[in-house]
């Protein structure tokens, strides 16, 4: 296995844990911190913990099955069908998983999460 077969195995292990990760938390109610928190906040900064996992189970989950798909995708491509358009067909998805991540993190982070402590500095002085 070459060096883009192990970077496609990582991609696909990365998948797999955030589709354990959304399903471990919509069924036990625990929150992964190292994927639904940012590095500064830990749950007791989540005002709905239920409302917040209800929120990012599905797109955690769908961008999990989004790496996934890509990664078999790459293995499959390099190593049997040598294909430039799947390529950039598993680079594509696997983008689209990010953006929908990343979109969902932040837009959670604001609907759920109290507000940060410099915020809160600034309504303490007026």
């Amino acid at each position: 296995m070459g060096m883009g077969g192990v970077i496609d195995f990582l991609f696909f292990a990365s998948g797999c844990y955030l589709i354990y990760t959304a399903i471990s938390a919509k069924k036990n109610k625990t929150i992964a911190a190292n994927v639904m928190l940012s590095k500064n906040t830990n749950e007791k900064d989540i005002r709905d913990k239920v409302g917040y996992i209800d929120y990012m189970y599905k797109k955690i989950l769908f961008a999990g099955v989004l790496i996934c798909i890509a990664s078999v995708i790459h293995l499959a491509n390099d190593y049997y069908i040598h294909s430039q358009t799947l390529t950039w067909v598993g680079i594509a998805l696997i983008f689209a998983a990010l953006v929908i991540y990343v979109i969902s993190f932040s837009r959670g982070q604001k609907q759920y999460l109290t507000q940060v402590k410099g915020q809160n500095k600034q309504s303490k002085s007026k």
